[in-house]
């Protein structure tokens, strides 16, 4: 059963999910001006513009600006406050948008240590270990590869090993 970002309150009928901050409320915060939803609206078609993606979560806004980190997002997960699924889709916004080594590794080790093993996942990783510019993420991200998805990945594990040299997992 669903729980409102805002209130914390089980949510027994139909959840609602604000289309501006992505976060799931009761009836009675389901209006951004009744969650205090970070969304600026005014800003919408600018920000919309600008990111790869048009879901854009509390969670997300809150790391960019007063240091959320992925303890948290396991927290949030663990307490069932957050589903496997917004927790890819913030994970992935953790690795895109930061400039941060240490921020992009661990966001990457989260994903073995949730248990995210769903489609979505498996692209974000498999992105990482073709494209990234660093080899400590490309080496964490094919480790991740090789335990969440240990079948699927073997063919890209494979060609990434012999056109890689500085893969060593």
């Amino acid at each position: 059963m669903a729980k409102c970002y805002y209130c914390n309150t089980k949510i027994r009928n139909l959840p609602y999910r604000c289309k501006f901050c992505g976060m799931i409320f009761c009836k009675n915060h389901r209006l951004p001006e009744n969650h205090c939803c970070p969304f600026d609206l005014i800003q919408k078609s600018k920000i919309e513009k600008n990111s790869k993606s048009s879901l854009i979560y509390r969670d997300a806004l809150e790391f960019m600006n007063k240091g959320l980190d992925i303890a948290k997002v396991y927290d949030l997960v663990t307490t069932k406050k957050l589903n496997k699924n917004e927790a890819t889709d913030l994970l992935k916004f953790f690795i895109e948008n930061s400039d941060l080594i240490e921020v992009r590794e661990n966001s990457i080790l989260a994903f073995e240590l949730l248990g995210l093993k769903n489609d979505e996942a498996f692209q974000i990783l498999q992105n990482c270990l073709l494209s990234d510019e660093s080899p400590t993420i490309r080496n964490i991200a094919a480790k991740v590869l090789t335990i969440n998805f240990p079948k699927k990945s073997k063919t890209l594990l494979k060609w990434a090993r012999e056109h890689n040299n500085d893969l060593k997992f």
